[in-house]
């Protein structure tokens, strides 16, 4: 069987936003085109975040303040937890996909196999990433195009190949 490249299985030019794209555009761009990412792009399409359903679904969480006792008529944060509360904090109240964006993207190479990028979502536990060609977004490759390649070579009961 001939290797499959990223190229031959992605889904080119995909559907992207820029950091000032509201949240509430970003959620009805993605109900709208049914898809569960989209890359964010600067002004000159480079790519520099993804908003992904995770992302969104912090909106609508409880953010819980940090933990912190009085001692000597003071408060002490308990350690790691006011890092925390900011982060989620920051997400809760964001307005805009750059607030909310994952900043640290997984990518695939154009020229990759398709093989190594199954692999690498496995490990990474993601369903989706950017495709770059040359430095620039090309396309997106989800776990839906890996299945739809595993089908095309399993053949079905009752058919003739």
């Amino acid at each position: 069987m001939k290797e499959v490249l990223v190229e031959q299985a992605m889904t080119p030019d995909p559907v992207t936003v820029t950091p000032d794209t509201s949240v509430t555009d970003v959620a009805k761009i993605m109900v709208a085109k049914s898809i569960g990412g989209i890359p964010v792009v600067d002004d000159t399409g480079e790519l520099i975040g993804i908003v992904t359903e995770s992302d969104l679904v912090v909106q609508d969480t409880d953010v819980k303040f940090p933990s912190f006792v009085s001692f000597l008529s003071g408060y002490v944060f308990v350690p790691g937890s006011l890092h925390k509360f900011d982060e989620k904090f920051k997400k809760a109240v964001a307005s805009t996909a750059g607030n909310v964006m994952t900043e640290d993207v997984v990518t695939v190479d154009a020229s990759d196999s398709a093989e190594h990028a199954a692999t690498l979502m496995t490990h990474k536990k993601l369903k989706r990433f950017p495709v770059i060609s040359e430095g620039k977004l090309v396309g997106i490759l989800t776990m839906a195009d890996i299945i739809k390649l595993i089908s095309r070579d399993i053949p079905v009961e009752g058919t003739e190949e």
